[in-house]
């Protein structure tokens, strides 16, 4: 402990020495006060004014940050969305019977060669026979049957899957011609996301007024002026040149 003080007695007593060089009594004596006050004086006055001109250009930058972030936060949300509406996918999962599942926009045919049938312009028709019950899916590129064996489904079941089907198709109709609508609205948000960049040129318009102020800083130039002074009057009284 006693060791510990003493290096930071030393370390103090060096600053000390540092910052008022020209020996002992320069930076120790109580008759140099005043000179050691002025000086201190001097130096506080620049800190200051740096200091608040480091938080006024960080406030500013800050700024221009905050609203670029904003800017693209707006434009990567309306992308995302126009992406959504371009690109659905599957949809959520409706119902499954079989090897058929069922989802918003698609049915999936599952086997060794999964299908997907896109619900746009499908025709669903249902038929009941002695070897089983069977859903016809018809598209302009083909048609695909669907067979159920008695006793695989209740007959009950395959046609209430199959009226799932025809009234997701009708949905998915109403959907695409809403989304025609949606995107067209989606791709004006998007390019109105993109031309909004007012509160971000705001903020730089900011930013270079405050760093052309600051260049000029009348009231840092006068108070590096004072420190100078001061440091020569330290000079001219000790033949050594403290540091700012």
């Amino acid at each position: 402990m006693t060791l510990t003080v003493v290096i930071l007695v030393l370390a103090g007593v060096a600053r000390r020495l540092h910052r008022y060089p020209g020996g002992w009594r320069f930076a120790l004596s109580g008759r140099h006060d005043t000179d050691r006050d002025a000086l201190d004086r001097a130096r506080r006055a620049v800190r200051k004014l740096r200091r608040r001109a480091r938080r006024e250009l960080a406030g500013a930058r800050a700024q221009v940050a905050r609203a670029d972030r904003s800017h693209r936060r707006r434009v990567g949300d309306a992308e995302r969305h126009l992406d959504r509406l371009r690109r659905p996918g599957r949809g959520a999962f409706v119902a499954t019977l079989g090897k058929v599942s069922l989802h918003e926009h698609v049915m999936v045919i599952s086997g060794p060669q999964t299908k997907v049938l896109p619900l746009d312009c499908l025709e669903v028709r249902f038929e009941h026979s002695q070897v089983g019950d069977h859903i016809y899916l018809r598209r302009p590129d083909g048609v695909h049957l669907e067979s159920f064996t008695p006793g695989e489904h209740a007959e009950d079941a395959v046609r209430r899957f199959s009226v799932r089907i025809e009234n997701a198709v009708a949905k998915e109709r109403a959907f695409l011609t809403e989304r025609a609508r949606s995107v067209k609205k989606a791709e004006d948000d998007l390019k109105a996301a993109h031309a909004d960049t007012g509160a971000a040129e705001d903020a730089r318009r900011r930013l270079g007024t405050v760093t052309a102020r600051q260049r000029r800083a009348p009231a840092l130039a006068e108070a590096l002026a004072g420190l100078e002074a001061a440091r020569d009057q330290w000079h001219g009284l000790t033949g050594r040149r403290p540091p700012r």
